[in-house]
């Protein structure tokens, strides 16, 4: 203790007007100028794209490097050996770093998602199987709302390294319905009956028209794709409401829905 009470008076008694001086005028031009530069920085990141948690960070970091350099100028400039302070601070630094690498990572993933912007806040995406709106891109988890009301928080390392689906990226969307018919219905009837039925929707993009086709003869019935576009934003009620409406249209063109099914034959 005595030791180190003599280290401070020493430095204490060094100081004098001529190095307090210009280690005030350090520190008031280097806060100064700091104030400027973030100024310039926030209304360069406000006039462009980058998403606002983005800007947040940017400001922070600039923040906290120029205050960095303002402390070491000022150390320097009162006779602190500046040269044995970074490299203690390297040492901490590298430390901290060790124990907190998890969270670096996720912080990291988090800048490159907000950076390259696979999705944004209130997108439909899939990230590894699981699929929900997005609904917040924090620094260290994503938060997805499932269409079950379910909040899901995904480590933003876990959502940069898997594959990533997003549903509403587009304006329009094509879907694919698959359709199982009897052996007894002829093809081109089946054909030209889903075909004037998904074009009469008033809902169903004219272009691309619409297209039916049978896709597979299986073991119990004959498969048929039907593919049309429509609006993303309305993409779910239109397929709903095609599917719903297969039933009686199947009733009155007289075709035949197929199950699995197992004929047995008796032989006396």
């Amino acid at each position: 203790m005595d030791l180190d009470f003599n280290t401070v008076t020493q430095f204490f008694g060094k100081l004098t007007l001529s190095t307090l001086l210009p280690a005030l005028i350090y520190l008031i031009g280097g806060l100064i100028i700091s104030r400027l530069i973030l100024s310039f920085l926030d209304r360069a990141l406000n006039r462009s794209k980058v998403d606002v948690t983005l800007r947040s960070f940017l400001h922070t970091a600039a923040r906290l490097v120029m205050h960095f350099i303002i402390f070491m100028v000022v150390a320097g400039a009162l006779g602190i050996q500046v040269t044995s302070l970074v490299a203690i601070l390297s040492v901490a630094g590298l430390a901290i770093s060790l124990s907190i690498q998890n969270l670096l990572s996720n912080v990291l993933s988090g800048l490159m998602l907000l950076s390259i912007k696979p999705f944004k806040v209130g997108d439909y995406i899939e990230v590894g199987g699981v699929g929900g709106t997005v609904k917040e891109i924090g620094f260290v988890h994503t938060k997805m709302l499932t269409i079950e009301n379910i909040m899901i928080y995904i480590p933003n390392s876990d959502v940069s390294s898997s594959k990533i689906t997003n549903y509403s990226t587009q304006d329009k969307r094509r879907f694919n319905l698959k359709i199982n018919v009897s052996y007894d219905c002829p093809p081109e009837k089946v054909r030209k009956v889903l075909l004037d039925y998904i074009s009469a929707h008033p809902k169903i993009d004219r272009d691309p028209a619409p297209f039916v086709a049978v896709s597979d003869y299986k073991e119990n019935c004959i498969e048929y794709v039907v593919r049309a576009w429509a609006d993303n934003s309305i993409f779910w009620d239109v397929y709903w409401d095609l599917y719903n409406g297969l039933d009686d249209l199947f009733k009155k063109n007289g075709i035949a829905f197929t199950y699995p099914n197992l004929n047995v034959h008796i032989k006396q």
